[in-house]
């Protein structure tokens, strides 16, 4: 397992960067935390519930947004319900192949934090920056955590939630950024909130659309027109919701993992990759995925350099990742470096048990592959091997 650098970009808690067991405490906060990800594997909320502090939360939940005194004592009464629907949503689907993955644990004096990587296909994936702290009887407790997909805290998106529970013109003026916001603005605002806690996109574009250019470049309502969207699959709302979304949340490095995975739905690569790099220069986790999706990109808009570099990082962050050989190879092949090629090849073949022969090369519908099972280099190598 790899080690986080000095500081996580997201975390609630900073602290030194540790060796994984340099302290008695961090060998039994490692196993307390192994329950918490078979939860998350077995889709069982019970696992998970143990580790958080429901005093805690509640705090963070109700300090990150002004609610209704009856919203709030709703939460409260209903807490652990709120919060399983929330974990749980945050998950992949029971009985998925998808797992988490422990990619990075510290823990030092009673504070610490882990990384989580769930995987998916065709180089998706999502990562959940949690901060850990020990209670008064040593006890494992989860103060918050990052879902990058969400791009914020666990605690601020339950708090966004709650806020469209019983929406008001007084709660909506509140949250909006406005200094001066009309009636009419408030309005429609309080409206839009209502269909969003409701799940209903026709009804939130029916009010959208009536929007001026200020309530459009609201962040809250830019971030909902742009998931609203999404799931409808209507592109040019997606076109011009991510043209405002972009400029909302341009300085927030936060953002820049969903943006990515955004412009990779309207096949803006060059932006795909920028934003990505931008979240991963953040980053403070050293793993392999995420270099691995970069090689990816920069292959996709003939930055060969680019690629091979962010493929030895996959490689070297990560030896056991498969993944990472396989956009080394991509890129070496891709570079008509087919001396440099074999390293993965061999790899590939050895570690993770593939037959990378010429058919299967050729058959490939990465086209350098072809050339590569061509090339005199190749040829050798396989000579050699068989």
């Amino acid at each position: 397992m790899k080690m986080a650098r000095k500081i996580m970009l997201f975390g609630v808690l900073a602290f030194i960067a540790a060796p994984l067991f340099a302290a008695e405490d961090d060998s039994k906060a490692f196993e307390q935390f192994q329950r918490v990800i078979e939860g998350m594997n077995q889709h069982s909320f019970e696992m998970i519930k143990d580790a958080i502090d429901q005093t805690d939360l509640t705090n963070r939940v109700l300090s990150s947004q002004t609610l209704q005194a009856d919203v709030a004592d709703g939460f409260r009464g209903n807490f652990w319900s709120v919060v399983e629907s929330g974990v749980m949503g945050g998950l992949p689907p029971s009985g998925s192949d998808v797992k988490a993955e422990l990619i990075s644990f510290e823990f030092q004096d009673g504070i610490g934090q882990a990384c989580v990587r769930f995987s998916y296909p065709g180089y998706e994936y999502n990562f959940q920056v949690i901060d850990l702290r020990h209670d008064r009887r040593s006890r494992l407790k989860i103060v918050d955590w990052f879902d990058a997909s969400k791009a914020q805290l666990f605690s601020a998106y339950l708090g966004e939630e709650l806020l469209g529970v019983k929406p008001t013109k007084e709660s909506t003026r509140k949250l909006l950024s406005l200094s001066a916001p009309t009636d009419l603005q408030l309005f429609q605002a309080t409206e839009i909130l209502k269909a969003i806690r409701d799940r209903q996109a026709p009804r939130f574009f029916e009010i959208y659309d009536e929007f001026d250019e200020q309530l459009r470049r609201e962040p809250l309502i830019a971030k909902h027109a742009l998931f609203s969207a999404n799931l409808v699959k209507d592109t040019a709302r997606f076109v011009d919701s991510l043209k405002i979304f972009v400029d909302v949340y341009a300085d927030d490095p936060n953002f820049a993992f969903m943006l990515s995975d955004y412009y990779m739905i309207v096949q803006d690569y060059e932006n795909a990759f920028n934003s990505l790099r931008r979240f991963e220069q953040n980053f403070a986790v050293e793993e392999g995925a995420m270099p691995a999706k970069l090689s990816a990109l920069a292959l996709a808009i003939g930055k060969a350099d680019e690629a091979e570099k962010f493929a030895v990082m996959a490689t070297v962050n990560e030896p056991g990742l498969e993944l990472g050989w396989w956009s080394l190879l991509r890129a070496r092949a891709g570079a008509e470096d087919y001396q440099g090629a074999l390293e993965p090849l061999q790899r590939l073949e050895d570690d993770f048990g593939h037959r990378l022969d010429e058919s299967k090369l050729r058959r490939d519908k990465f086209r350098a592959f072809a050339r590569l099972a061509g090339s005199q280099e190749f040829k050798d190598w396989r000579a050699g091997r068989n």
